[in-house]
């Protein structure tokens, strides 16, 4: 046999194997689609630290938040009512995924600004640290805070959202405010949406553990668990 006629015959044997391959694999893809994955162990995140809910699922508003205060109000449209911004007391803006501080290209007479830490322990950030702060910029037509814009990841299996629960120091026109973001969905944890996808009426509860402390204070406060209540039994005279 010759050798053009050899490969013609490889040629031949290697479509036949990938026909028969194919085959087999469209006669099975239920089995190939539905074979569940393993059980993901998941860290438990419980915190004795306040807590805020920021509800930022509209897509033509911006919640903006009052840390000190926990006091919230929307608005439509940040470069174009700066008027009302500034009748407002506020340090972050939200609204879905993105956030926005008072301060910077955002909103000029504000004085916010956002030092990103990464993903350390929240309770061991005890004294303020040597660090940069970062105000609102204009990058590729998007106004964002720089600190903040990646605070996220996006799952590309399942289309969710997950925190890198980066902890962040954020300089405040009434003191410092250290924070991190738990959980972006409403009722659901996180721990359920990495393996499949979380209804979109779910997305953009944002869950931010915080603390806040005056001006003139050097220290953020540590929260410490509740001391176990011991529970006495009466004791009957014989």
């Amino acid at each position: 046999m010759n050798s053009t006629l050899k490969i013609f015959a490889m040629l031949l044997g290697a479509t036949l194997l990938l026909n028969v391959t194919m085959n087999y694999m469209g006669d099975n893809v239920d089995d190939f689609g539905n074979e569940p994955l393993p059980p993901i162990r998941h860290k438990s995140y419980e915190t004795h630290n306040p807590v805020l809910k920021v509800n930022a699922q509209s897509k033509e508003q911006w919640t903006l938040v009052d840390f000190s205060t926990q006091q919230t109000f929307q608005i439509s449209d940040p470069e174009t009512e700066q008027d009302l911004m500034n009748r407002q007391d506020w340090d972050l803006g939200f609204q879905r995924t993105k956030i926005i501080s008072n301060g910077g290209i955002t909103h000029p007479q504000g004085k916010v600004a956002i030092a990103n830490l990464g993903p350390v322990d929240f309770n061991s950030v005890v004294r303020i640290p040597e660090v940069t702060f970062v105000s609102d910029v204009r990058s590729w037509g998007n106004v964002n805070n720089p600190a903040i814009v990646d605070w996220y990841l996006y799952r590309t299996r399942t289309h969710n959202i997950e925190s890198k629960r980066n902890v962040y120091i954020v300089k405040t026109g009434d003191g410092l405010l250290k924070m991190r973001i738990l959980n972006y969905y409403c009722q659901q944890p996180e721990s359920e949406c990495k393996t499949s996808m979380c209804p979109r009426d779910e997305a953009a509860c944002l869950t931010v553990e915080y603390t806040h402390i005056p001006p003139g204070e050097q220290t953020f406060p540590v929260s410490k668990p509740p001391a176990p209540t011991l529970q006495q039994t009466a004791q009957v005279a014989p």
